[in-house]
């Protein structure tokens, strides 16, 4: 059974499994990451000093949380286990961009798919929200695929593709207009 839950610091179950997720898919690197992210986004680094691994996760997610407002995360659960994490991060007003990550002995079994058709149907429950995009971050290579006649691309693509957006290619982006607004909204596209 799919669940899918947002991940608020105000949750701490959420957190204990997004704990999860983090230390499995980043096979324990991810305090590297956070510092690296920090650097690269002039964030002052946290010590963990005492804190335990757990604690220094939240405490790194709260300092965060404050320079990403516009940002949220999702945890895709089957029977209760993290498989797929979904990030939305609004690009400008009414456009959301998604990115999703699933752990690799859940990968190619549809989960990823499921997990943003699950994020999709939340934020398009925004009437404010016209947009989601899929950024293809492989273009050269889905090029190269297609011109040697093989099938292929990336799994962001193959996603994109199946939940029913259009490739943008100006922006190397795929686009879905807001079901409950296409009428009014896809001369936009």
């Amino acid at each position: 059974m799919f669940t899918l839950i947002e991940i608020t610091n105000k949750d701490e179950n959420s957190l204990k499994l997004s704990y999860l997720f983090v230390k499995e898919a980043s096979a324990n690197d991810w305090k590297k990451r956070y510092q690296l992210s920090c650097i690269l986004k002039n964030i002052p680094i946290i010590k963990q000093g005492n804190l335990s691994d757990f604690e220094y996760f939240k405490v790194t997610k709260k300092q965060k949380a404050s320079f990403e407002s516009a940002n949220k995360e999702y945890l895709l659960l089957l029977n209760g286990n993290p498989v797929s994490c979904i990030y939305t991060i609004q690009k400008v007003e009414n456009i959301i961009d998604i990115t999703v990550t699933t752990l690799p002995k859940y990968r190619k079994k549809g989960y990823a798919k499921k997990g943003v058709q699950l994020a999709e149907e939340k934020i398009f429950a925004n009437p404010n929200v016209f947009f989601t995009t899929i950024t293809d971050i492989t273009k050269e290579k889905i090029c190269a695929i297609e011109m040697s006649g093989q099938v292929g691309g990336n799994i962001s693509s193959k996603i994109a593709i199946a939940l029913g957006y259009a490739y943008h290619e100006e922006t190397n982006t795929f686009i879905k207009a807001n079901p409950i607004l296409e009428e009014n909204i896809t001369h936009l596209m």
